[in-house]
């Protein structure tokens, strides 16, 4: 249970603020909450802080997650290396998120101390005011969470557009075509070792292999029941086990290693290996047997 927990904390994350995507969805994300705070007025403040007033409940909203990207800016301009989004995690996000929480409270309150003209700064108004927050940030932080991950996740993204084109395509291949589509796919993933390349995409694979990119995704998705980024994982996180048990891991660093088989970085390495192999690269490099 515990290696299972800590395998989904060390999942990759989107760091979407560093993203112009990632921008343009949360500002999205605030002007949704704007339109659903000023219709489902007073949203669950009692009216005599005067929360239901249009005004009042849009900047507060703004405050609320506002405050988010501010922490961002600050803290990213100051650990730009702990804000990098190769390395970004579901366990960094978390992070972030019990740093903003407190942040995001005391903001709001102070912000209803002077937009609200009955609101009293004390701490049964604090406290009333956390209510407000809980509700805000029970449903954003889950839904865009997911949101994000899908819509920006490396993974997910090429999950979703092998299945778009599997669709669109129409693909209608034999079993023997299927079968030898993947006998030329491994062998020119052994002979060529095209997972080694940074850019190994479908459609580098596909140039490799001379076959339709569409046919190599469906055919992995139909026959080896999983996604092309998992495919190639394997083959790199197989490649990464040779040479630990070579003489290079002598000499290597294991984030050297994972950069030799491919991996852009640490976290994506150590990712792929454990849904591999279901053990980190340092805990199956120990578990090798010792020369003598």
């Amino acid at each position: 249970m515990h290696e299972r927990i800590n395998r989904f904390l060390n999942r990759p994350f989107p760091l979407f603020l560093a993203q112009r995507k990632g921008r343009f969805y949360f500002c999205w994300l605030i002007i949704i909450f704007v339109l659903l705070a000023n219709i489902l007025q007073p949203f669950g403040l009692d009216n005599h802080h005067e929360f239901h007033k249009a005004l009042v409940l849009s900047n507060y909203i703004l405050v609320f997650f506002g405050m988010y990207a501010v922490l961002y800016m600050i803290l990213s301009f100051f650990d730009g290396h702990f804000f990098s989004s190769d390395s970004w995690t579901i366990r960094k996000e978390l992070r972030m998120l019990l740093f903003y929480i407190p942040v995001a409270a005391f903001s709001t309150y102070v912000f209803s101390g002077f937009a609200v003209p009955d609101f009293e700064l004390s701490l049964p108004s604090f406290i009333e005011l956390q209510y407000y927050n809980g509700i805000l940030s029970a449903i954003s932080i889950p839904v865009f969470g997911y949101f994000v991950d899908t819509r920006l996740n490396p993974a997910k993204v090429a999950q979703r557009v092998a299945r778009k084109e599997n669709r669109e395509s129409g693909i209608r291949l034999t079993e023997p075509q299927a079968q030898q589509i993947l006998h030329t796919l491994h062998e020119a993933m052994e002979t060529q070792q095209l997972y080694l390349s940074r850019k190994c995409s479908v459609q580098y694979v596909a140039a490799g292999c001379a076959i339709p990119a569409h046919h190599i995704s469906w055919v992995i998705n139909t026959y080896c029941n999983k996604n092309f980024s998992d495919f190639v994982h394997e083959y790199r996180c197989r490649h990464a086990c040779r040479l630990f048990e070579s003489n290079d891991a002598q000499r290597l660093t294991i984030e050297a290693i994972g950069a030799q088989c491919g991996f852009r970085n640490r976290v994506n390495f150590y990712y792929a290996f454990k849904k591999v192999y279901g053990k980190s690269p340092s805990n199956y490099l120990k578990s090798l047997p010792k020369e003598s």
